[in-house]
């Protein structure tokens, strides 16, 4: 299972939980969620992110065209929120 990184990319209007360009935090291994020291994560969109990075983290046992291969960017619940960018570590 791959490693990812889930970083804001772009705040469009707002982030009620309080994110800046630039938090992250890390899917591990067997789904295990590390958040940076001192950070915090938003409920919600974590909830939104989860099913895709299940996925993400076993692209390579999907299909050749699934949709999950060529996505990178997932925004939160919000649409006036984040740009969530994720890429494998």
């Amino acid at each position: 299972m791959k490693d990812l990184k889930i970083e804001v990319a772009e705040i469009r209007k707002r982030c009620g939980a309080g994110h800046r360009v630039g938090d992250c935090f890390y899917v591990r291994g067997q789904g295990r969620i590390e958040i940076p020291q001192g950070k915090t994560m938003c409920m919600f969109a974590l909830q939104s992110l989860i099913p895709f990075l299940i996925g993400k983290q076993r692209e390579n046992e999907l299909p050749g065209d699934d949709w999950i291969r060529e996505t990178t960017d997932l925004c939160c619940p919000d649409p006036d929120g984040i740009l969530f960018r994720v890429t494998a570590v």
